[in-house]
């Protein structure tokens, strides 16, 4: 008997033959090396092919894109500038990739309002660059130079300098699978610009962030910048205990004495000093023979960096109440000569991120596979949250167990990121550890209200969130009913048992 012919979205290579022909070839490849070099990330997640990549230049570019997968119902997934560890970028079966490297412009720097208008290609070197030239800075994340701050701020950064507020989104455009195209904020109006993210209409920006590419994709976003002051100051602070130094900056932030703080584990201040030499890299003694609970003599469990900027006179008075605070809560001051005595890598690195407002470039990476784990609780019981991670990851076996801690939102909440390096080569030692993770999430968020700051494989399930959940899920099947957004991504699948 003769087959049947194959629907028409069944053809092979028909959507990428067709987003070629709307769009131009060199804005859509299907070569073998394109393919492959798409498949994967540094993530422990399978690599999978895609059938092509798309390379946007403008929002047009994104319509067409969006509407072509929606009439052929083939899933997506995309990637701004692939600065990426959670197997995000990789593109789910029988889907393709989006790339929006190209889109890589800063359309406004608004220094009036406070806000930059900017594509997701984007990336933070460009993006600190061009705000330093008109006097203004951003609020930047402990991640690489490369990274997209659109991205960043979508997915709920771990941005530092910047403990006023838990995200920067003002204000977003967003394409729609169906092609339309949507303003969050106040530039939704006629002739206005981006300043306001709550106008007379219900808020959406809250809605596209934390979606993972899910419900829209993202052309372009309206994120808070704030003015370099004449004077700005990093005071150093060590502490023996973790939780004296959550009390050391709740009170500064009470007080409003910082613009931001950050608590580093001496593991992790101290893994700045990792260096290659030759083909290898080395890697200070203690990191590999010590307790990360044991630092050695001399070496404070913690230093907390305190950022603080405005007029000279502000910042002399300001010195003296962190050393009063300090005191306080058994802590003491180090200059900056005390400090890099102690690490002299990790005193570079603050340097580049406090007084050049640049993200830092961590070098600790070849120690291993990094392997991250990340909650945001309330000031009281996060405290208890690192005595009990500390104990779980030093049954590990995985030295060094890094951290840094720091507060959103005037310190309503502290987000604590902990990670180790495993061997890559250990696959059983990694599936272990991501396994033992997402053990570790549930207990937080039973015994100590811990919220996962980002999904993970699936985790945490919208089962466990009620009513939000299934209004969410209303929302997804109104937005896109053909499935085709980022189906991987796992917001709306079940927890795998």
């Amino acid at each position: 008997m003769k087959q049947a012919a194959k629907p028409k979205e069944r053809e092979p290579g028909i959507f990428s033959r067709k987003l070629k022909e709307s769009l131009g070839p060199d804005k859509v490849k299907d070569d073998e090396l394109t393919l492959t070099i798409y498949s994967s990330d540094v993530s422990p997640v399978p690599p999978q092919n895609p059938l092509c990549v798309v390379f946007p230049e403008n929002r047009d570019d994104v319509v067409v894109t969006l509407r072509t997968a929606n009439e052929y119902k083939v899933p997506l997934t995309v990637m701004s500038t692939g600065v990426n560890v959670a197997g995000n970028c990789i593109p789910p079966k029988g889907g393709f990739v989006m790339d929006m490297h190209r889109m890589n412009r800063i359309i406004e720097i608004n220094t009036d309002s406070g806000y930059a208008v900017v594509e997701p290609g984007l990336d933070f070197n460009r993006y600190t660059a061009a705000l330093r030239e008109k006097g203004y800075r951003c609020a930047v994340p402990t991640t690489p130079g490369g990274a997209s701050p659109v991205a960043n701020n979508l997915s709920r950064p771990t941005t530092s300098l910047a403990t006023r507020h838990l995200d920067s989104v003002v204000d977003l455009e967003v394409v729609l699978p169906d092609g339309t195209v949507l303003n969050t904020g106040s530039s939704q109006f006629p002739n206005v610009g981006s300043q306001l993210r709550y106008g007379p209409f219900p808020d959406l920006a809250g809605l596209f962030c934390s979606s993972y590419g899910t419900l829209g994709v993202i052309t372009k976003a309206a994120l808070r910048i704030y003015p370099i002051n004449e004077a700005n100051r990093v005071t150093l602070a060590g502490f023996d205990r973790y939780e004296d130094s959550v009390d050391f900056i709740k009170d500064l932030i009470n007080n409003n004495i910082p613009e931001h703080c950050i608590i580093w584990n001496w593991q992790f201040y101290k893994a700045f000093d990792v260096g290659l030499v030759g083909d290898e890299y080395r890697v200070p003694s203690e990191l590999r023979r010590v307790d990360a609970r044991k630092p050695p003599k001399g070496v404070p469990y913690v230093i907390v960096t305190v950022f603080m900027s405005g007029y000279e006179e502000s910042m002399r008075s300001n010195e003296r109440v962190c050393a009063k605070v300090a005191a306080k809560y058994s802590g003491r001051l180090l200059t900056k000569k005390e400090a890099r005595a102690i690490a002299p890598g990790v005193v570079t690195e603050w340097t580049e991120l406090y007084e050049r407002y640049r993200t830092m470039e961590p070098n600790n990476f070849g120690i291993g596979k990094y392997l991250p784990w990340i909650v945001l609780a309330e000031p009281g019981k996060v405290k208890a949250v690192e005595k009990w991670a500390m104990g779980e990851f030093a049954k590990f076996d995985t030295l060094p167990v890094c951290y840094y801690s720091m507060p959103f939102d005037f310190g309503r909440s502290i987000m604590f990121r902990i990670f180790c390096f495993p061997d890559p080569g250990n696959e059983g030692l990694v599936r272990k550890i991501v396994g033992k993770y997402r053990e570790m999430y549930d207990v937080a968020m039973k015994r100590y209200g811990g919220v996962p700051m980002r999904l993970r494989g699936g985790f945490p399930s919208l089962d466990l969130v009620g009513g939000y959940g299934e209004a969410l899920k209303k929302v997804k099947r109104a937005f896109d009913p053909n499935g085709i957004l980022s189906p991987n991504a796992g917001v709306y699948e079940e927890v795998s048992q």
